[in-house]
């Protein structure tokens, strides 16, 4: 449950940009390496997409990249939950870094899923309707 609020307080923190990105950097590996202990295999890979959206933000991942990468090999099984956290940051990305184009392509992406979330979905909407 712990590792849930924490995906949850760095989630919120990315979407209202209620937190400076080198902190908010810092506070999801400090969570990163506590899962490497405590083996959380699919928050690990939450927080991964997380940080990789935030170093991106950063400096486009030039230097606040890490050797650890979610790519889509990890995402493409349709049945896998992930591959909906993997287009909604895609989506988030791409816009905020200026590429329409791929962030409509992820936008219709995310819309050939069977059951997206409601709250991602009206965030996608959002992103797309601009």
């Amino acid at each position: 449950i712990a590792f849930f609020c924490a995906g949850q307080g760095v989630q919120f923190s990315v979407i209202s940009a209620g937190k400076d990105l080198t902190s908010l950097l810092q506070e999801i590996d400090y969570y990163r390496n506590l899962l490497e202990i405590y083996k959380s295999e699919l928050t690990k890979y939450c927080l991964l997409c997380y940080r990789e959206t935030v170093s991106t933000f950063i400096d486009k991942g030039k230097t606040t990249a890490i050797e650890a990468k979610l790519t889509f090999a990890d995402v493409s099984d349709p049945g896998n939950k992930l591959l909906e956290m993997f287009y909604f940051h895609q989506v988030f990305k791409n816009y905020w870094i200026g590429y329409a184009e791929r962030c409509d392509h992820y936008v219709q992406r995310y819309g050939e899923l069977s059951q997206p979330r409601h709250f991602e979905a009206y965030i996608i909407k959002f992103y797309h309707g601009l």
